[in-house]
């Protein structure tokens, strides 16, 4: 097995501890008055430590893999398959904890869905449709988001802070969240962009299925 492709399965492996402090975040809860003590924030470090160190993986076995010549099929199947893991699960938790709204993380996921779905039809009819540059931005946006606002949630008291702390009204609460998260919006907008031209690029296609 070559070195891109271990790095992809050392990404995969990552997923475990990743869960494991979701699911320990979640249950120190109960033993906290609010979410951010040094519990809390200790396994928030921890999180974006592997998310960092997932990424790092990801940029280097793609990069080795094209300088090298070492792609493979394992590499095709499974290098975008533990990105979507790793970068989904973040969402989906910082969506649990209100660091980002919940409707944005679903439309990322909705589209993911659609993307992948149809690549799956693709590939069965053994055809190759590329990835679009506005779908490398999306994961770009997406990561830089997931980085900057786990920092945020480590530093503050966030967002629980916001209307306890700060004597914020949900309104104000709530315009604040949108304000920490410009970058996700900026994802979520090359999400829906490049998910239509991709869709566009199929259609042809799956009309002749």
């Amino acid at each position: 097995m070559n070195l891109p492709n271990k790095l992809t399965i050392l990404r995969l492996i990552l997923f475990l501890p990743l869960l494991a402090l979701f699911i320990t975040y979640k249950m120190i809860q109960n033993y906290m008055d609010n979410y951010y003590k040094i519990a809390g924030r200790s396994i928030l470090s921890g999180i974006l430590l592997i998310f960092l160190g997932a990424m790092i993986t990801d940029y280097f076995d793609g990069k080795i893999a094209r300088k090298y010549n070492m792609i493979t099929s394992f590499g095709k199947l499974w290098d975008p398959l533990a990105d979507k893991i790793i970068v989904t699960s973040t969402l989906i938790f910082l969506a649990a904890f209100k660091f980002i709204p919940l409707w944005i993380v679903i439309v990322f996921v909705v589209r993911d869905l659609i993307v992948d779905g149809s690549r799956v039809i693709m590939a069965e009819k053994k055809i190759g449709v590329e990835a679009s540059i506005w779908g490398k931005m999306k994961t770009l946006f997406q990561t830089l988001a997931i980085i900057a606002i786990l920092i945020i949630a480590i530093s503050f008291e966030y967002p629980i802070e916001l209307v306890e702390k700060y004597g914020l009204t949900l309104v104000q609460s709530d315009a604040c969240i949108y304000a920490i998260n410009t970058l996700t919006i900026v994802a979520l907008f090359f999400s829906i962009y490049s998910g239509i031209l991709y869709v566009k690029k199929i259609i042809p296609f799956l009309e002749m299925v």
